[in-house]
């Protein structure tokens, strides 16, 4: 199992620490079994598939995400856990479909290998963006982002590598004179059908503003949906037995207000 870590060391000249792989490796099979037991006598986890698995491991890999950014060590250990869980099922699933770790593992490091020939081969590459300008040179024109990433993170992806290969503006106040070009755009928008062009195109713009200021949309819009909700059930705990429609908007407006200022 894993012959390919033969591979790295050869590839790779003392890259490895052959006496943590002898540590690693008996633990990752008696793991594999764990799974392959859990397949066999579970009713739930032998009704798995690949496709079944994919929402679960997206939902934990946002658990993951949010323990992460929170910097709650014991959360992280478990949310980590729960996303290697349903990767080591996943690929107990390829194995029974006749696709063992091992191709897998060996096509990944290869992969790896040939992605990095700065550290593998002779090139040099002295920075991070670097490193990327000379992988998209190597992928040439073929540089499709997944059409499975969330939206706002393929519009940020999209745009970085349209960036690296010359197509930006010079600074973040084109992208600010964009979204302000959108917006006005949405406003003149006659049918749904271009409000819906033109939302989007807000949206794809304010993915690059993330690009330029070195934040992750896709995170910043999910603390924004966290902090919302927060708030919004401190003010649900404000009405006490009213109604959201007993109130005017006026009304509404100032207990919000004070929610912010008191988390502010």
């Amino acid at each position: 199992m894993f012959s390919v870590v033969k591979n790295w060391g050869e590839v790779g000249k003392n890259k490895v620490d052959i006496l943590m792989f002898r540590l690693i490796i008996p633990f990752m099979k008696d793991f594999i079994e764990l799974i392959k037991t859990l397949r066999e006598k579970c009713p739930w986890d032998r009704e798995q598939t690949l496709k079944s698995l994919i929402p679960q491991l997206l939902e934990e890999v946002y658990e993951l995400n949010t323990e992460v950014a929170e910097s709650n060590s014991e959360n992280i250990i478990e949310e980590f856990g729960d996303v290697f869980l349903t990767v080591f099922m996943m690929g107990v699933i390829l194995e029974e479909k006749g696709i063992s770790f091992d191709s897998v593992m060996d096509k990944v490091s290869k992969k790896m290998i040939t992605r990095h020939p700065h550290v593998f081969g002779e090139e040099k590459a002295h920075s991070a963006e670097e490193v990327l300008d000379k992988w998209d040179k190597r992928k040439g024109k073929k540089w499709e982002v997944g059409r499975g990433l969330p939206s706002l993170l393929r519009s940020s992806k999209i745009q970085k590598r349209a960036s690296r290969k010359g197509f930006d503006w010079e600074d973040i106040n084109g992208v600010f004179e964009k979204i302000n070009e959108e917006l006005a755009e949405l406003k003149r928008a006659k049918n749904n059908q271009e409000e819906v062009e033109e939302l989007g195109d807000i949206l794809f713009a304010v993915a690059h503003l993330g690009n330029f200021l070195k934040i992750n949309p896709e995170i910043a819009l999910q603390r924004a949906n966290d902090k919302f909700e927060v708030r919004f059930r401190k003010l649900e705990n404000m009405l006490k037995d009213k109604e959201l429609n007993d109130f005017s908007v006026q009304e509404l407006e100032e207990m919000w207000q004070k929610i912010k200022t008191v988390n502010t």
